[in-house]
């Protein structure tokens, strides 16, 4: 049989809710945190009880308590998903808490199942492309094999160097011979 306390206990390190600590109930406004956080804190300063460690770790407890319930965001998050979204808050930021929490929900995770399975687990679009009813002809195939193993460009032009005389003058003119091979 669970605990009574159980939900109040949930994703918390020191198994006790911060509204437990500051001895309020959920969802308290911010008036009633502050004069509760007042009260404990007088009573369990390290100053005003001198070599009690129980008391100064009672303190540090009600200023953590304190810090989360004070700030907005943070005790929206605390409310929503307890000490685990205070923790994910610290380290990857607001958004980092939201996009955690949606992608260990029952509805995302059966939705990427889904369509894993749907697309034969993401193959879908290669088979279709490389060896389905997409894949191109044989024919086109044979081509474009072809084209890849003939070469572009099967020898260099020649020169030929050629004198023209003209009385008193010698002029060199290059003539480039083409190979007039076609493809």
């Amino acid at each position: 049989m669970p605990h009574p306390d159980d939900a109040s206990r949930r994703l918390s390190k020191t198994g006790t809710s911060l509204y437990t600590v500051l001895k309020l109930k959920k969802g308290a406004p911010p008036e009633e945190i502050k004069k509760a956080y007042r009260k404990l804190a007088l009573q369990y300063h390290p100053d005003k009880n001198p070599g009690d460690t129980q008391a100064a770790e009672i303190f540090k407890e009600i200023n953590t308590a304190h810090a989360v319930l004070s700030d907005p965001t943070k005790k929206r998050i605390y409310d929503e998903h307890g000490s685990l979204g205070i923790y994910l808050l610290d380290h990857f930021g607001e958004d980092g808490v939201k996009y955690y929490f949606i992608s260990h929900s029952c509805w995302f995770k059966t939705l990427v199942i889904l369509c894993c399975l749907l697309t034969c687990c993401c193959c879908c679009c290669c088979c279709c492309f490389c060896c389905g009813n997409l894949s191109p002809p044989p024919e086109e195939v044979n081509i474009k094999q072809q084209q890849k193993q003939q070469k572009n460009v099967h020898c260099q032009p020649t020169r030929i160097a050629c004198y023209n005389s003209t009385p008193g003058t010698q002029q060199k003119n290059e003539i480039e011979d083409e190979d007039s091979d076609d493809y």
